[in-house]
Order: structure tokens, then C-alpha cells, then sequence
């Protein structure tokens, strides 16, 4: 039986003041705190004090159900599964694309250019998928991070903040290193160049679960959940083509080059993409699928 079909007449004063307090808050809480006002009542509280405290209460609770927005369980793990995949997906696309213009040479790569014209189409779309996917991210993560901020802010949680900086120092510390690498082709700067580009990667991913770890602390409005799945929406159709693209360039590369020119990086690289995407993809469905998400609570 829900706080509803308890019998409101038979509740004492003030614990029939919960009533003010929103639906969904009722449903999930109303038991317990109708419990603690009784109890309160019959070790002698005043009942005076007790009202202000619960009407001060029920218009917080109304105020934080109409900013907060409580995304669903699925939803968010949704979101999460993108973020994860795009992370995996742009490492490898551009570990695949950095020098693939000039591939296997500056002028095998033009001969191939003038008599395979799709093979540079490819590429630059991979390009575009590129810059339309970190875009993406950066729209989203303006409003996640402002809210974040104001959360963090309001609740005194400075671990927040130190969340919040794990991206950026870590791609400034990485850049940093990477401009070092590439100022030499020694084997000890080649080997330096190998173990950061690996450095590398785990950034990614200790970036990737900081993020995680304040989306799953801190309470967004609804606002931001959508810009959030916009972004995710736009980020795998990215994937898509752009795992599109590798193939075509690879085909296109094999048939410039002749089917026995050497392919089995670009199978791999196309097979991560692939798994990636697909990922992105799932994710995004099953939670179209999820049900509707319900207000946050105090």
C-alpha cells in the first residue's frame, strides 16, 4: 500500500501536512517522515515548530522537483556507455587518421589521390567526424560542468572541483609531453614517445571516470540531461559515419594498391570502430526504450 491509500484522516496534526509535499516525494518518502513526526509527537515535540518544519520542507521539496530532473537508471548508464565508446573510437581514429593523408608516402598518397578520388573523400570525412564529435562533447559539458560547479559550491563538496580538473590537467600535462616526444627520432625518444601515448590512454580513461563519478554525484536539470542526450545522439550518428568512412578508404586503398597491399591494420582499426559504434548505438536504444524518468526529491 503507497502513503496514498493509508487514510489521511487518521493521520495526526502535523503529519497530515505532508500532503504539500509533492506527489512522487510522497510516494517515495511519506511513510518514513509521517513515521518520524508521530514519533516525534509522542516524546512531547511541539507540535508548532514541528508545522513550520514540515511546510518549510514541502516547499523545498517542490522547488528542487522543478530545477532537478533525476534521469533513469538507464538512461544514464546510457550515456555513460557513449562516452566510454567515443572515448575508445576517437583514440583509435586518431591514432588510424593522424598521418593517413601521406600513407604509405607522400607520393604513393598523391598517385592514389589522383586516380582514387574517395580515398581523400574518406579521409576528410573522418576528419569532419572528428571535429563534429569533440564539438559534441564540449556542448554537453559546458552545462554539466556549470551545474556541477553550483552543486559542489552549494553542498561544500570540494572533491568535485578535484574531479572536475582531472580532464583538463590531464590533457595539458599530455600535450605537454607529447610536444616533447616529437622532437626527436632517437630510439630513447621513440621509446618515450611509445610509454605517453600509452600514459596517454590511461588519462583518457581516468578522465573518462572522473566524469562518471560527478554525473553520478551531483543533481542536473533537465535541461542539461537533454543537451546531454543530444550530444550522445550526435556522437554515435558520428561514429557511424565515420566508421563508415574507414571502410570505404580502405577499400578504396586496396583496390588503388592492388588486393594484396597490406590491410591488417586498417581490418583492425575498422573492427574497433565497428564494436564501438555498435556499443554507442545499443545504448542509445535501450534507453528509448527505458521508462520516463521522475523528478528529483529532496
Amino acid at each position: 500500500m503507497t502513503w496514498h491509500g493509508a487514510g489521511r484522516a487518521a493521520r495526526s496534526w502535523p503529519a497530515g501536512l505532508l500532503v504539500a509535499y509533492p506527489r512522487d516525494w510522497r510516494d517515495r518518502y511519506g511513510e518514513e517522515l509521517e513515521l518520524l513526526v508521530r514519533d516525534l509527537r509522542d516524546h512531547g515535540r511541539n507540535p508548532v515548530p514541528m508545522t513550520f518544519d514540515v511546510l518549510r520542507g514541502a516547499a523545498a521539496a517542490w522547488c528542487r522537483s522543478r530545477r532537478g530532473f533525476t534521469m533513469s537508471v538507464r538512461s544514464r548508464q546510457a550515456l555513460m556507455t557513449v562516452l566510454w565508446s567515443w572515448a575508445a573510437f576517437a583514440a583509435t581514429a586518431a591514432w588510424f587518421g593522424h598521418d593517413l593523408a601521406i600513407y604509405p608516402s607522400r607520393s604513393i598518397a598523391l598517385q592514389i589521390a589522383a586516380s582514387n578520388q574517395i580515398v581523400p573523400d574518406a579521409y576528410h570525412v573522418l576528419i569532419g567526424v572528428g571535429v563534429v564529435g569533440l564539438a559534441a562533447t564540449a556542448v554537453a559539458a559546458v552545462p554539466f560542468a556549470l551545474e556541477a560547479a553550483r552543486y559542489a559550491r552549494e553542498h561544500h563538496r570540494n572533491s568535485i572541483f578535484a574531479l572536475m580538473a582531472v580532464p583538463p590537467v590531464t590533457v595539458g600535462i599530455w600535450l605537454g609531453g607529447a610536444e616533447l616526444a616529437g622532437r626527436s627520432n632517437t630510439t630513447p625518444a621513440m621509446t618515450f614517445a611509445v610509454a605517453w601515448l600509452l600514459l596517454g590512454l590511461a588519462g583518457i580513461a581516468a578522465s573518462i571516470q572522473a566524469v562518471i563519478s560527478i554525473v553520478r554525484t551531483c543533481e542536473f536539470s533537465r535541461a542539461s540531461w537533454r543537451i546531454g542526450a543530444g550530444a550522445a545522439t550526435a556522437i554515435a550518428a558520428a561514429m557511424l559515419v565515420g566508421t563508415g568512412a574507414t571502410i570505404v578508404w580502405g577499400l578504396g586503398y586496396r583496390a588503388s594498391q592492388g588486393h594484396g597491399a597490406g590491410s591488417s591494420g586498417w581490418l583492425i582499426v575498422t573492427a574497433i570502430m565497428a564494436v564501438t559504434t555498435a556499443r554507442a548505438v545499443i545504448a542509445l536504444l535501450g534507453a528509448r526504450r527505458a521508462p520516463a524518468p521522475a523528478p528529483a526529491v529532496a
